[in-house]
C-alpha cells in the first residue's frame, strides 16, 4: 500500500515506540547479581490474577475498561469518523472546522451515549469470552501454541459481542457524520425506514475489520507482554513495560486496520453502496486508488495509541482492583 508524504510522521511514531520498547526489553542488569539490592520497583505488578476472578469479574472489568477508554478518546474518533464520511476524504483540521461549524463544541461528543453504553456492555462480553477461551484451550495446546492461541480466542471474542456492539456504532457514526439530529430521533428513523435490519448495516464489514483488529490487540498485546518477560526474565511487569506494550500495538494495529475502518465507516454512512466491495471498487476509481484508502488514518492512529493504551491499562488496574477484594482467593 503506498503511503503519502502525511503518513510518515505515523511511521515514525510507531518507530520511536517500538525503539522505546526494545530499550526497556534488553536493558537487563550488568551487575553481578550478589552485589545487587533488588528493591521492588512502586510500579511492579503480579504476573497474573485472573485465576482469581470470576466470569462477572471480567465482565466488569472489560465494561469498566472499553467505557473508559471510549469516553477519554471520542473526540478525535469523532474527527475521524468526518473524516472518512467525506467522498473525498478531509484533512484533520477540516474536520475539525466541519464539526464546529455545524455542531459547535459538544459536537466532538456527538454520538457518544449510545456508544460507551452498548460500547461498554460489547467489552465486558469481549474481555469475559476471551479470558475464558485463554482457560479453556490452555490445559488442552502444548505451551509452544499459546502465543498462537491468544489471536484464536479474540477473534471468538469480538464474534460473542458483535451484535451488541454494531448497533451502538452504527447510531455513533451516523450522529458523529451529521446524517441524524439525536440519537432519539436516529433510532427512531432508522427503524422507521430500515427495520431491526437497519440497525445491522455494514455487519458484514464491521466483522471484516474488527475480527483482524481483536485479534491483532489482544493478540500482539499478549505476546509483547511475554516478549518483556521473555528479555526481563521475570514473571512481573511494570506499569510503564505494559503501557509500552499496549502503545506499541495500538499504533501498529490502528495503521493496518485504517482500510477496512473506512470501507466500513462508508457503509455505515453512506446510502450509495450496495456492499463492501461496491465500497471499495468505487473509492478505488473516483478517490485517487490505494492512497484513497488511508483517508483518516492520522486521526485513526492518533486515537487508537492512545485509546489502546488507557484501554488495556484500565483492564489490567480493574482486574486487579477485582482480584485485591478476594483475598481469601488461594492462589494455584
Amino acid at each position: 500500500m503506498t503511503m503519502t508524504g502525511q503518513h510518515r510522521p505515523l511511521l515514525l511514531l510507531i518507530v520511536l515506540a517500538l525503539y522505546a520498547l526494545e530499550n526497556q526489553v534488553r536493558a537487563l542488569p550488568a551487575a553481578p547479581a550478589k552485589s545487587l539490592k533488588v528493591v521492588p520497583a512502586p510500579s511492579a505488578r503480579k504476573a497474573d490474577v485472573t485465576h482469581k476472578l470470576n466470569t462477572i469479574d471480567m465482565m466488569i472489568a472489560g465494561g469498566v475498561a472499553t467505557a473508559i477508554g471510549d469516553l477519554a478518546m471520542h473526540p478525535i474518533d469523532t474527527i475521524k469518523t468526518v473524516q472518512q464520511a467525506a467522498p473525498a476524504g478531509l484533512s484533520i483540521v477540516k474536520a475539525c472546522s466541519k464539526i464546529l461549524k455545524e455542531m459547535g463544541p459538544i459536537g466532538f461528543y456527538a454520538g457518544v451515549v449510545p456508544y460507551v453504553t452498548m460500547d461498554g456492555l460489547s467489552g465486558a462480553i469481549k474481555f469475559a469470552t476471551y479470558e475464558w477461551g485463554k482457560k479453556l484451550v490452555a490445559p488442552v495446546l502444548p505451551s509452544a501454541l499459546h502465543a498462537y492461541s491468544h489471536f484464536v480466542c479474540a477473534a471468538g471474542a469480538f464474534l460473542s459481542c458483535s451484535v451488541v456492539m454494531v448497533p451502538g456504532e452504527l447510531v455513533k457514526q451516523r450522529l458523529q457524520a451529521g446524517v441524524v439530529p439525536n440519537m432519539v430521533d436516529g433510532i427512531k428513523q432508522m427503524w422507521k425506514t430500515e427495520g431491526l435490519p437497519g440497525f445491522f448495516v455494514g455487519y458484514k464489514a464491521t466483522l471484516i475489520r474488527d475480527v483482524p483488529y481483536t485479534m491483532l490487540e489482544l493478540g500482539l498485546y499478549e505476546n509483547f507482554k511475554t516478549l518483556i518477560k521473555k528479555y526481563r526474565k521475570r514473571e512481573e511487569l511494570t506499569t510503564y513495560e505494559e503501557l509500552g506494550a499496549a502503545a506499541v500495538t495500538g499504533g501498529l494495529v490502528g495503521l493496518l486496520t485504517n482500510p477496512l475502518d473506512l470501507v466500513k465507516t462508508r457503509l455505515m454512512t453512506g446510502t450509495q453502496y450496495t456492499g463492501f466491495f461496491d465500497v471499495v471498487q468505487k473509492m478505488y476509481k473516483t478517490e485517487g486508488g490505494i492512497s484513497s484508502f488511508m483517508s483518516g488514518s492520522s486521526a485513526r492512529v492518533l486515537w487508537l495509541l492512545p485509546f489502546t493504551v488507557i484501554h488495556l491499562g484500565a483492564y489490567e488496574m480493574s482486574k486487579r482492583i477485582l482480584a485485591d477484594l478476594k483475598p481469601n482467593v488461594a492462589t494455584k
